[in-house]
């Protein structure tokens, strides 16, 4: 469907694809409409509601200038100059890729370890990013922004700035067939060095694989969230589920609840320590806002939270089984990102700066304080990464342990929705901003999940210039937790959630199928942003 409603009262127009809308988010649009530095239009997706400052559900283009209460980080990767092999034998560079626009077959590594052939889009991901050498032992030359990750020859990942000489990494033999002694190649580190210089930087999106190949010969990562399909099918399910709920619920703590010791790898704790550390060092404020804060966030790695976030087992229109995973960076996350609001608040009282509403708070490019949040907040994602990432590992145990022998067949989404880009759109780079919104780039695709008792759907995004390449992330809140405590109780939640094995106490009424928007009226509202390619039903959902 079209825009349904415009907003034409701020400095640029609002455009909305819905008409379901409550007055609040109507206001706080309005708002944000009204700043100096956005760019064309404001769009709003169909699951849209009210935020703090920005509405969930927006997607904002600006200039010069980030929000942190829109929730913003850009990741870094290449200079542009880095090859990429295609499947037609030939390579190009990342900035001829983002040049010629389009989706490009690459290589990539499957769930099994086997190198398959993705689809991939490239983009700009951003300006003037510090940069580093890594030198491989066949002589090959990588420049990455120092937090980008190389898969490990052990299949883990790590951060370009912890790599050192003899660190092994996954090979990609591109010359294989041609050259067979190049086995002694590709591998390994020689050397990694800091650089003077900062550059522009690029990326793959590969929705697929979260992964692919440099010329160079190894693998790197591409960041994002994977919805995986297993090899069963709903007839190999066991006729109840609950004791596989309650195996998820024991791997997995939900709510404010962590791990009694720490359950990821040595290597992601140092990887991700060293980043928090420096982060502290130059914000010491931030360990006193977060009780225990080195307990705290390592045993919260691998934990889901609460609110709207899930563990969740579907069955597609194939009856095949997927797991999906909805969840952040836990307290740690939360701590950074209140942290930067109050002090983008801070500056803009410093500057004099009046705001139609003090949430709204920005840093302007090129400020010290830009930098850092930019900084933080990429490592809040790589920790909600990396939370994610432990999570479906524990997961899979788990079910390994309740349900007969599977494989991971597909690992199919790259699906951020709280994050900021470095995009072109009607003819301007601009800072693309998307709160509760996911990138629908044509060919890409992102989850749209629905409420406990709904509908989850994959989607293939269609590129839709009017809304800036995105779409809803989900069916997005009718109502307030307060308001879905106060009208909805234990018989709704149950009548509501027939056929899904889930809680069903009043600990969870908040997240109660009622509260939220028909799954099925945002899907036919941005129907001219994506297509459907999967349906899925959720059998069984553990909410924090």
């Amino acid at each position: 469907m079209p825009v349904k409603m415009t907003l034409t009262k701020g400095k640029v127009p609002v455009k909305i694809y819905t008409e379901e809308i409550e007055s609040s988010a109507l206001e706080q649009l309005d708002n944000i409409s009204q700043l100096p530095f956005i760019h064309h239009h404001v769009a709003a997706m169909p699951d849209v509601h009210t935020g703090i400052g920005a509405t969930i559900g927006a997607v904002i283009p600006t200039k010069g200038a980030i929000i942190p209460a829109a929730v913003g980080v850009d990741i870094g990767c290449f200079v542009g100059e880095t090859k990429i092999p295609l499947l037609d034998g030939t390579q190009l560079t990342l900035q001829e890729l983002v040049e010629r626009g389009g989706e490009h077959w690459v290589y990539a590594i499957d769930s099994q370890g086997q190198i398959t052939g993705a689809k991939a889009i490239a983009k700009l991901t951003r300006n003037n990013a510090p940069l580093m050498k890594v030198i491989l032992d066949n002589d090959e030359e990588i420049i990455c922004t120092p937090d980008h990750q190389f898969m490990l020859r052990n299949g883990q990942w790590g951060e370009a700035k912890d790599l050192h000489p003899k660190t092994s990494l996954m090979p990609f033999y591109s010359r294989l067939e041609i050259e067979p002694n190049l086995h002694r190649y590709n591998h390994q580190v020689k050397s990694v060095e800091p650089l003077e210089q900062r550059q522009d930087v690029y990326c793959l999106t590969v929705p697929e694989y979260g992964n692919f190949a440099l010329s160079a010969g190894v693998f790197v990562h591409n960041c994002g969230m994977n919805a995986t399909r297993l090899s069963l099918t709903a007839s190999e399910l066991p006729d109840t589920l609950k004791r596989v709920r309650l195996a998820i619920e024991e791997a997995v703590p939900v709510g404010f609840d962590m791990h009694k010791s720490i359950q990821a790898q040595n290597s992601t704790i140092k990887n991700l320590n060293s980043g928090l550390e420096k982060i502290i060092e130059q914000h010491p404020t931030i360990a006193k806002m977060l009780k225990k804060i080195h307990k705290t966030w390592t045993q919260q790695l691998g934990s889901l939270g609460g609110g709207n976030h899930f563990i969740e087992l579907c069955l597609d229109e194939n009856q095949n089984v997927w797991v999906m995973l909805h969840s952040g960076s836990r307290g740690i996350g939360n701590t950074i990102g209140r942290y930067f609001i109050d002090l983008a608040k801070k500056d803009m009282e410093q500057h004099l700066i009046q705001l139609p509403d003090r949430n709204l708070a920005y840093f302007s490019e090129g400020a010290k304080h830009f930098d850092d949040y930019v900084e933080a907040v990429h490592w809040a994602q790589e920790y909600a990464l990396s939370n994610r990432r432990e999570m479906m590992r524990l997961i899979l145990e788990a079910l390994h342990r309740e349900l007969p022998p599977f494989t991971v067949t597909k690992e199919a989404i790259n699906c951020h929705h709280n994050y900021v880009a470095i995009e072109e759109h009607f003819g301007e780079q601009v800072f693309l901003t998307r709160k509760g919104a996911i990138r629908a780039g044509e060919g890409e695709l992102g989850i749209i999940p629905g409420s406990m008792g709904a509908k989850s759907y994959i989607v293939q995004g269609k590129g839709n210039p009017e809304s800036f390449s995105s779409c809803a992330h989900g069916a997005g809140r009718r109502m307030s937790r307060t308001e879905a405590k106060r009208r909805f109780n234990k018989n709704d939640m149950a009548l509501q959630t027939q056929g899904v094995e889930c809680r069903k106490d009043k600990g969870v009424i908040d997240e109660i199928p009622g509260a939220y928007k028909s799954i099925d009226a945002v899907m036919e509202n941005q129907n001219d942003l994506v297509e459907i390619v999967h349906t899925l039903k959720q059998v069984v959902c553990v909410k924090g």
